[in-house]
């Protein structure tokens, strides 16, 4: 009798309850992407490990999400995607608690970036179909408005929530709150209804999920880590426990972007092959001959590519320069999450008026508009109220583009292939925040360490020896880490003054550099946004 009470929940009346399920359910996937980064310092000194393990952490959650994304899509259509999601938090939750809990950096690898991730793709694809499906026409508009506002607000909200949390109490409880929130998820999906794409379950694609899932693991590792190993040339040693990579003068880097091209054009040839036999492939090509939905996710990429740079970029001036903690960087970030939250759902309701195509174009000129004002702002001298404009007007833009444009690009398709289309969607915007920040990444990174050099180099202030041991660190990798400051504490105060300004200077023109490339990649996506078609969903009311 309980369970058929709790079944009748799951009805029309209840949508709106769904969806703030779903939103939550989301909250906690894009919050666990950003909150361990400002903790990193903390963690490494708690379990005794170190930067490079550090890194595998933060991108293997992202590696094995992407890897993921196209197959939970898949087992969504068939099995369910409610069950998947429910199953998603759970797998989440779990891995939260084994992480927080975690006594080494192994323990913490295992339950953050492989539990974790797979309960995040599952949540991902899942959430988005199950939107798709629950709402139609002028209400898809809004949910996907609402939708946008929780995904934009909690990106920035992670890093505060992180740094208030390893400030104030431990890193382990960053980990540990999202438990609460998917438990609460759970008990609130009774309020989801079941959804499935097609019904037959004959014959699951297992040579499609290996071809995709390695192709996609091989470049967004060569994106993540090229900056580290180096992009053609050695920077460092690949290795994995005993083994290493054998070749001294070439980067394993190459290598994983071959791998990556022969795999991915495998998997394409052999989906074309299923579907063209009247068999059921992990992803159909065909669904690219939607116009709509190829330049929609076209977009997706492009602006990802500058969006989440400037996430990465920001953190780096402010707490460098500005001296920032890595809380009141969360705090300055709260101007674009509360931007986001209140304008994303104002812009579901004008979508549900006027096209959204112009809202999302109209979006990424704003959001490129923003960009520009932060760029003009950022300086030696900055401060909280010189900033807030251009992190205003960011959010302001990143609200009207990136809920109207996955409205678009899912609604585009019929909802029997949502959860495969909300799978290629969600993996397009990783791969396209792979591929920015790793671009953005090398540029201002490149920039800093060739700015360094140069102030330091033609600085009369400074005697010879100190210049040749600040310009040999600024080309080190430990440089972001502190260890340019740690110089300019061991010298007399003239000196060291004269050091911090050479540093803060480069790293102020690396981060314009940097961020006008964001601006490039924005303004490009707004141009391509315009050949969108006019929506009209196939199965829009």
């Amino acid at each position: 009798m309980v369970l058929v009470k709790l079944k009748n929940l799951a009805t029309d009346k209840f949508r709106w309850l769904a969806l703030v399920v779903l939103a939550l359910s989301l909250a906690i996937v894009v919050i666990d992407n950003s909150v361990l980064n400002v903790a990193v310092p903390y963690i490494i000194r708690d379990l005794k490990t170190n930067l490079s393990s550090m890194e595998w952490v933060i991108s293997g959650y992202a590696l094995i999400i992407a890897t993921l994304l196209i197959t939970v899509g898949r087992l969504g259509d068939m099995f369910g995607r409610r069950k998947i999601f429910i199953i998603g938090l759970c797998f989440f939750a779990v891995g939260s608690f084994i992480a927080s809990i975690a006594p080494s950096i192994g323990i913490l690898f295992f339950g953050e970036a492989f539990i974790e991730a797979i309960g995040a793709s599952m949540m991902l694809t899942s959430s988005l179909s199950l939107i798709v499906t629950e709402f139609r026409g002028k209400e898809r508009a809004i949910a996907f408005g609402v939708w946008g506002a929780v995904a934009g607000a909690a990106g920035a909200l992670g890093p505060l929530l992180g740094g208030y949390f390893t400030t104030y109490y431990s890193w382990r409880w960053s980990l540990r709150i999202n438990v609460v929130v998917a438990i609460i998820a759970v008990l609130g999906s009774v309020f989801i209804k079941e959804a499935k794409g097609e019904q037959d379950r004959k014959g699951f694609d297992f040579p499609g999920m290996f071809l995709s899932g390695a192709g996609l693991f091989s470049l967004v590792f060569g994106l993540i880590e090229g900056q580290k190993y180096g992009w053609f040339h050695v920077n460092n040693v690949f290795k994995i426990g005993s083994w290493q990579w054998p070749l001294t003068q070439i980067s394993v880097i190459p290598f994983a972007f071959l791998a990556a091209a022969i795999l991915v054009a495998s998997f394409l040839l052999w989906e074309y092959r299923l579907e063209k036999t009247k068999r059921v492939p992990l992803m159909r090509p065909s669904i690219f001959k939607n116009i709509s939905f190829s330049i929609g996710l076209a977009t997706v990429i492009i602006i990802a590519l500058g969006q989440f740079g400037i996430f990465f970029i920001m953190p780096i001036y402010l707490q460098n320069v500005l001296g920032y903690s890595a809380f009141q960087t969360g705090l300055l970030f709260l101007v674009s999450a509360g931007t986001i939250f209140v304008i994303g759902p104002i812009t579901g309701f004008a979508a549900s008026k006027f096209t959204p195509k112009w809202i999302v174009t109209a979006g990424m000129f704003i959001l490129a508009a923003g960009v520009l004002i932060l760029r003009s702002d950022i300086s030696v001298g900055a401060n909280v109220w010189t900033l807030a404009p251009g992190l205003l007007v960011f959010g302001i833009g990143m609200a009207m583009a990136s809920a109207q444009l996955t409205n678009i690009v899912l609604s585009s398709v019929p909802h029997q292939l949502s959860g495969e289309a909300s799978a290629i969607n969600a993996m397009a915007r990783q791969v396209g925040t792979s591929v920015g920040i790793a671009i953005i990444g090398m540029v201002l990174v490149g920039a800093i360490t060739t700015g360094v050099q140069n102030n330091v180099r033609n600085d009369v202030r400074l005697p010879a020896p100190i210049k040749t041991k600040v310009i040999d660190t600024a080309g080190s990798a430990n440089f972001q880490a502190g260890e340019g400051s740690q110089i300019a504490q061991n010298v007399p105060a003239e000196i060291a003054n004269a050091i911090k300004f050479d540093i803060n200077d480069a790293i102020v023109s690396a981060s314009k550099d940097a961020v006008g490339v964001a601006v490039i990649f924005i303004v490009l996506g707004g141009i391509v946004s315009i050949f969108i078609k006019k929506l009209k969903s196939p199965d829009q009311k």
